[in-house]
């Protein structure tokens, strides 16, 4: 498997019915145990009273928009979460 660095930016239905707005970054796991990727660092915002669809969108888009360009580095994130950087033997 290749290594791999994804910004998402979803808007989901939470376990609630309730709608939610996800900026996320994600790695590859390198882990002993393969757990497929992680989330490294991730953000949700409730749809409610306060926070309308477009508003909760646009919150998020701008925290996606706001992680530095240059950072486009996995192992940068991973060694911020704490992760292995590289594949295990």
């Amino acid at each position: 498997m290749g290594d791999q660095l994804e910004f998402r930016l979803r808007v989901v239905w939470t376990g609630e019915g309730r709608l939610a707005v996800e900026a996320a970054v994600s790695v590859a796991c390198w882990c002993d145990t393969d757990h497929a990727t992680h989330d490294v660092d991730a953000f949700r915002l409730l749809v409610d009273e306060e926070n309308s669809p477009p508003g909760a969108f646009r919150v998020c888009a701008e925290r996606l928009t706001g992680w530095p360009a240059d950072l486009g580095n996995a192992d940068h994130w991973r060694t911020r979460a704490g992760l292995p950087t590289r594949r295990p033997r």
